[in-house]
């Protein structure tokens, strides 16, 4: 019983130490979750459809990480904004998907060059990405 108590113990402890230790975002890491997901309505003909996003950003220089806290309704209010205007059948291929990340990018780095002067972010990723 003792043995069983132990391995419980065990497994508690590591399970403990892993939920802890990677689910942030590391203070030098350049990559910046949006959360939460955003979701927006596309229209589809005459149906309306969902789409649902995560979006993560790489800083040109992780230090810059607070700026885009600072600025985050902006930041959401602008990409709420770009996505809902897409028609659901030009984003439904990998050729309109890419368009709609650059777009996405050209779009967040106006936003914190107005902002801040400086667009200070390199790259905008998809990193799930669901129609229904």
């Amino acid at each position: 019983m003792k043995f069983l108590s132990l391995i419980f113990l065990l497994v508690l402890s590591s399970n403990t130490a892993i939920a802890s230790g990677g689910g942030g975002s590391d203070a030098s890491s350049p990559f910046i979750p949006i959360n939460p997901p955003i979701i927006v309505n596309l229209m589809d003909g005459k149906y309306v459809r969902h789409m649902q996003v995560n979006i993560e950003i790489k800083l040109a220089d992780p230090k810059n990480a607070p700026k885009i806290d600072l600025h985050k309704g902006p930041i959401r209010h602008t990409l709420i904004l770009l996505l809902s205007s897409q028609e659901a059948g030009a984003i439904s291929s990998a050729q309109g998907k890419e368009q709609l990340r650059k777009d996405a990018l050209a779009a967040v780095q106006k936003v914190m060059e107005e902002l801040e002067g400086d667009p200070i972010i390199e790259s905008l990723y998809f990193t799930n990405f669901v129609i229904q």
